[in-house]
C-alpha cells in the first residue's frame, strides 16, 4: 500500500513539473536573413543569423549591410499582412515567436522590416 501511495505521489510531482515546463512563456526572437520561396508556396528565411531574444526594448534596426548567418527558418503566420511575397530575394529583419519544426525551425512572424533589395 505504501508503494502505491509513493508511486502516486511521484507521478503527480512529475506531472506538475511537466505542466510548469510547458507553461513557460515564449520569448520574442529576432533574426536577419533572406526571404525565399520554398517551392511549396511557403516562405523560408535563408542565410539567417541565429535568432536572439529581444530584450525589454527593441533594438535599433540593423543596417542594410548587417551580416548574414547560416540558418534556415520557415516563416509562418499572417505573412500576407507583412507582404512577405514582395520581399522574395530581399534581406530582411524579422521578429516573431520561434517554434521547433522539421526540417527547419518555425518563426511565427510579428514584424518584418526590409533592409536591402538584394541578399548580400
Amino acid at each position: 500500500m505504501a508503494r502505491v501511495f509513493l508511486f502516486t505521489v511521484l507521478v503527480f510531482l512529475a506531472a506538475g513539473a511537466l505542466v510548469r515546463a510547458a507553461a513557460q512563456p515564449m520569448s520574442m526572437m529576432m533574426t536577419v536573413g533572406c526571404v525565399e520561396r520554398d517551392g511549396r508556396d511557403r516562405f523560408i528565411l535563408t542565410r539567417s543569423t541565429e535568432p536572439t531574444a529581444l530584450k525589454e526594448r527593441a533594438p535599433d534596426e540593423p543596417p542594410a549591410d548587417a551580416p548574414l548567418g547560416g540558418e534556415t527558418i520557415t516563416l509562418i503566420g499572417t505573412l500576407g499582412e507583412f507582404s512577405v511575397a514582395s520581399h522574395d530575394g530581399h534581406k530582411v529583419w524579422v521578429k516573431g515567436l520561434l517554434n521547433p519544426g522539421e526540417p527547419h525551425r518555425l518563426l511565427n512572424v510579428v514584424s518584418l522590416t526590409h533592409l536591402s533589395p538584394t541578399c548580400e
